[in-house]
This record gives structure tokens, sequence and C-alpha cells, in this order.
């Protein structure tokens, strides 16, 4: 019954959980370059420290893997919290896909307010994108076509859905540090 918040969810996979997925020893390389996957070394490591960017381009719009059966080990082993607590009945479905989607509503928000402040970059994780726009905030520049007050009201209301965002995550689908 879990499995089927998968297929209603994708945070893990849409960039809204995660900024990247690094590979692990024994991930097939070759292969998963081969089926489409960018893979890039790790600023300041080891040439085969690799990782790919999240949104990831295997998730299809239907929220299924299109590398499923030879997907990552990190996305092989990857279970959220809210998994975990439908898994031992902590919480129920319905409660769990309400859950879910509340907080794809919370992350379509941000992006909403990402795009109204000029920030186009779809295929960039949600975070990474927030802090691309602070830097340039912080360095006055305002984005086109927008006057300052109109800027920093927009801008304003994006921090505060990205907080809002950040907590729900934590809270809802991050794993528990203690769970191991």
């Amino acid at each position: 019954m879990p499995d089927q918040l998968c297929l209603h969810c994708g945070l893990c996979c849409n960039g809204t959980l995660f900024r990247d997925v690094e590979l692990q020893p024994g991930d097939d390389v070759a292969k998963l370059r081969a089926l489409g996957l960018p893979l890039r070394s790790r600023r300041g490591l080891e040439a085969d420290s690799l990782k790919f960017p999240q949104p990831c381009n295997a998730l299809c719009p239907n929220l299924k893997c299109r590398v499923y059966a030879d997907r990552p080990s990190r996305c092989r082993e990857f279970e959220c919290a809210l998994f975990k607590a439908v898994a031992a009945g902590k919480v129920e479905l319905p409660a769990a896909l309400k859950t879910i989607r509340q907080t794809r509503q919370m992350a379509e928000k941000v992006r909403r307010l990402l795009r109204e402040l000029g920030d186009a970059g779809e295929r960039v994780a949600l975070a990474k994108r927030f802090k691309r726009l602070k830097r340039k905030f912080d360095a006055g520049e305002l984005p086109d076509g927008l006057d300052a007050e109109t800027a920093y009201d927009l801008f304003a209301e994006l921090s505060l859905a990205v907080h809002e965002l950040d907590m729900r995550l934590r809270t809802k689908f991050h794993p528990d540090p203690s769970d191991g």
C-alpha cells in the first residue's frame, strides 16, 4: 500500500526534496550515462565521485521512473519519512495522500513565485533556484519589468513560501536521522 504514495508524489525526484543524487560504489556509471542521466563529478572530490542533478530527467510526467529497473542505489534505497510512517501503520494512506497534495501545492507556489521574479529555470532544484535568486537580490539586481516595491514584496512572499515548504519537507518527508 505505501508504494502507491510514490506514484502520487515524486518530490524526491522533481527537485523539491533534493538538489542532486550521489552515486554509490556499485552503481553502473556507464549504464546510467547510456540511459541519459547527466552525471557530473562532485566539485573538489575525486573523479569517481559522481552525482546527477534534480529534477531527475528520468522522472516522467506520470511520476514513473523511466530507469526504474536500473536506478542508482540511493534511489533504490530511499524511503521518505511519510512512506515509512504509512508502512508502519502510523499514518493512514488518505492522510498521507493529502499531505503529498498539500506539499506539491506548496512547491508549485514556490515555482510560480520564482517565475514571477524572472527565474524560469524549471530544470533546476528549487533550493538552488531560490539561492541563485537571493544572490541577485542581495546584489541589488532586480527582475526586469518589476518595480522595486513589487519585486521586494514578491521576494518576501517567496522567502516565506520557501521556509514553509522547507519546514514541511523536514517534518514530513526527510527521514529521521535516528532511523539509521
